[in-house]
């Protein structure tokens, strides 16, 4: 996949966008809604297109039939194992209301779903995190992890735009 490139303060940050597009709910069906995305994840390259006529271009698209295991593997274990190749790491959800954040990244994980393929982002990396930790016994670790959910982003990433 193609990997964009951001620049803030001189430095050139790498980073890498997925686009994850959640399945209706029977709501939206009931209600006759569509989806509003079309040519989702084409052999040639990850784009969408919005309407008819607006393509966007990432690096991975899934679609609303991708399980959770597929996009864990594809976008979050490459970061978990450069973690121990000395990099850091981040995984962001974005999007408005209901699209599907809080089902992707666990946020609704109890204990006895450990095996369920629903499992999302964070009880899998913490999984993998301790795995891995476990096949290196050479190594010491100290271990620190935050989980942030914010609600009003607006004036965050405008600071960023405005800059």
């Amino acid at each position: 996949a193609s990997q964009m490139a951001r620049r803030l303060h001189g430095w050139v940050i790498p980073v890498r966008v997925a686009l994850r597009c959640r399945p209706l709910v029977p709501k939206e069906l009931a209600e006759g809604c569509q989806m509003c995305l079309q040519d989702l994840t084409p052999p040639s390259s990850p784009q969408v297109v919005l309407g008819k006529d607006k393509p966007f271009t990432y690096d991975y698209v899934f679609d609303p039939s991708t399980e959770q295991e597929e996009v864990f593997n594809s976008c979050v274990v490459p970061l978990v194992r450069g973690v121990f190749k000395g990099y850091n790491a981040t995984v962001l959800a974005y999007g408005q209301t209901g699209s599907g954040k809080t089902y992707s990244m666990g946020g609704a994980y109890t204990a006895d779903q450990e095996n369920d393929p629903t499992v999302g982002v964070i009880p899998r990396v913490i999984k993998l995190l301790f795995q891995e930790m476990r096949e290196k016994t050479e190594w010491q670790f100290s271990l620190k992890v935050s989980y942030l959910e914010v609600e009003a982003i607006h004036s965050f990433f405008c600071s960023f735009v405005c800059l």
